[in-house]
């Protein structure tokens, strides 16, 4: 990876980046105020299977997509992204996250970027800016398992060790992930992370809540 593209990717995916990530758990608060979720051990658990099972393993194939699509194509790739959300939180996470990295971004480059679900929209930003896709996906599957766990850090509550003992521990799986997704198709696309999309919809009913997902 260039030192320009490194810069852009570390700004892109950090929790300063004003796309509002951190205000996003993901259904996670929820799985812990029902005890799902409350070590790190179940943390891991929990994460490992939505990377694997659901929206991680889902946004890395659309983000690989998008970094090839263009015209109607890319229009009808927002669309299936949108799609796949299984609920109002989920669906308000992708697009309110995706439209405010397009506005910041189209401010910063000066390539204008259309308001997409935020995998859809950061395949585009990168492949205007030739970052290699090798480089993209995993570090993207990264920055989504380490806000999931900054939630959890904050609302278990969970020290900081731990949580960077939980994200240490899911490198590997990141990687696989991301492989496969490079080449895999839409047809490939797919949920059986049942929990986490139930957590998302029970979310919206909690009286007191931090999180806006």
């Amino acid at each position: 990876m260039s030192t320009s593209s490194a810069h852009k990717l570390m700004a892109w995916l950090s929790p300063s980046y004003p796309i509002g990530a951190y205000s996003y758990s993901h259904g996670l608060e929820y799985a812990i105020d029902a005890g799902d979720v409350h070590d790190a051990d179940s943390l891991q658990i929990w994460l490992s299977d939505v990377l694997q099972y659901g929206a991680g393993r889902n946004d890395a194939i659309l983000l690989a997509h998008a970094y090839r699509a263009a015209g109607d194509a890319l229009e009808a790739l927002s669309d299936l992204a949108i799609a796949l959300s299984p609920s109002v939180e989920r669906h308000l996470e992708t697009t309110a996250q995706g439209a405010a990295f397009s506005k910041v971004t189209s401010a910063v480059t000066g390539r204008e970027i259309s308001a997409m679900p935020l995998p859809v929209a950061l395949g585009v930003a990168a492949r205007a800016e030739r970052i290699s896709l090798d480089d993209l996906i995993p570090l993207y599957l990264h920055s989504f398992a380490a806000n999931i766990i900054a939630a959890g850090v904050r609302f278990i509550p969970l020290g900081q060790t731990d949580g960077q003992r939980v994200l240490h521990a899911l490198f590997d799986q990141i990687d696989d992930i991301a492989k496969q997704a490079e080449t895999a198709s839409l047809d490939d696309l797919g949920s059986a992370c049942f929990l986490s999309d139930i957590a998302s919809m029970k979310h919206e009913n909690m009286t007191t809540r931090i999180f806006r997902t």
